[in-house]
């Protein structure tokens, strides 16, 4: 017998339905902070203990896993995709198993803990070479702390005018345990998911991490991004590769897809399903401009995680990014600003 995970269906549907409509719109310009703060947040009554799993699509679930971190899933007529795998808070692998009966994949955007810390769940993962020893290095520990972070993230440290605070009800327990890793299989650029009836394709994104990679799904025309092209991406590799890559996923705007659904909407104390406007690339695109020009408009902010913590970060209107004045080009690379 089939084990239920015990979602209930009746508010899913209300999620569904309040979902596309929702998701279309692009409303004022969202503001440079890990959540959209910009859309009115539905009202709700705490503590929820379950993910909430909102309809984004035909046959494409956004599953918000305790405002921690953003996964989805993509069904097919054959098979099936998950996009990111959380922090390993729930049982993602029963809750998929809900959602279809369909055999599936599974896809990692980029080797941080709440990307990449349920990996453990599955026999097999496809992740970039690249952020395998990161993905390989998370500990049960580690997620125990990022659980506690979000937990007691509030919303003045977000910049919010809203929140939550007591949204989420997960603790310690909650955080799961397993006795091995999967086997991380190799996702490479241009890779090609074919689901049946929609094709997901790969793309790297070396910014976030080194390899940090994007999803565009044929069917939903939707840009899964995970943390490549957030509003607050930080420029850990070298920037100029990183501006790039925000130019190859302008240049694919409007041909190959039409919204974006980054790895952490409906962040911390959120239930927003609203995903960021995917224009915000061009905020980010003038912004790592800017940086190259060596001209950026910097401002001292809080580390929205740590906000005892300050950071520098580049200002260009939407976008907040931080980068490494000695990673700003290739090593033998022409200082042309692209």
């Amino acid at each position: 017998m089939k084990r239920s995970y015990g979602i209930d269906w009746k508010a899913f549907a209300l999620l569904a339905c309040a979902a596309a409509p929702l998701s279309a719109q692009t409303g004022p310009a969202i503001p440079a902070s890990p959540a959209q703060a910009s859309a009115p947040e539905p009202d709700t009554t705490g503590p929820i203990t379950k993910p909430i799993v909102t309809l984004i699509a035909k046959d494409t679930y956004f599953i918000n896993e305790f405002g921690a971190d953003s996964i989805y899933l993509l069904v097919g007529t054959k098979r099936a995709l998950v996009i990111d795998t959380g922090s390993g808070f729930f049982d993602l692998k029963a809750l998929v198993a809900e959602l279809t009966s369909l055999p599936y994949d599974v896809a990692i955007t980029h080797g941080h803990p709440d990307h990449a810390g349920g990996a453990g769940q599955f026999d097999a993962v496809y992740i970039d070479p690249a952020d395998v020893p990161m993905a390989s290095g998370i500990t049960y520990e580690g997620r125990k702390q990022y659980g506690h972070i979000m937990r007691n993230m509030t919303a003045a440290a977000l910049g919010r005018p809203t929140g939550f605070p007591n949204v989420w009800g997960y603790d310690d327990s909650s955080v799961r345990r397993w006795d091995k890793l999967p086997a991380f299989k190799p996702l490479h650029d241009g890779m090609v998911f074919d689901l049946g009836s929609r094709k997901v394709t790969a793309y790297h994104m070396p910014n976030h991490t080194p390899g940090s990679t994007v999803f565009i799904d044929d069917r939903s025309r939707i840009l899964f991004s995970g943390d490549a092209a957030n509003g607050n991406v930080g420029a850990n590799g070298v920037v100029s590769t990183a501006l790039r890559g925000f130019l190859r996923l302008r240049a694919m705007r409007g041909k190959y897809y039409d919204r974006q659904y980054t790895g952490h909407v409906a962040y911390a104390n959120s239930v927003n399903p609203i995903p960021p406007d995917p224009t915000i690339l061009d905020d980010l695109i003038e912004d790592y401009r800017s940086i190259l020009r060596g001209n950026p408009t910097l401002t001292t902010i809080p580390n929205h995680l740590f906000p005892e913590r300050s950071q520098t970060v580049a200002v260009y209107g939407r976008a907040r990014v931080t980068f490494h004045a000695d990673k700003l080009w290739e090593p033998g690379e022409a200082h042309v600003v692209p």
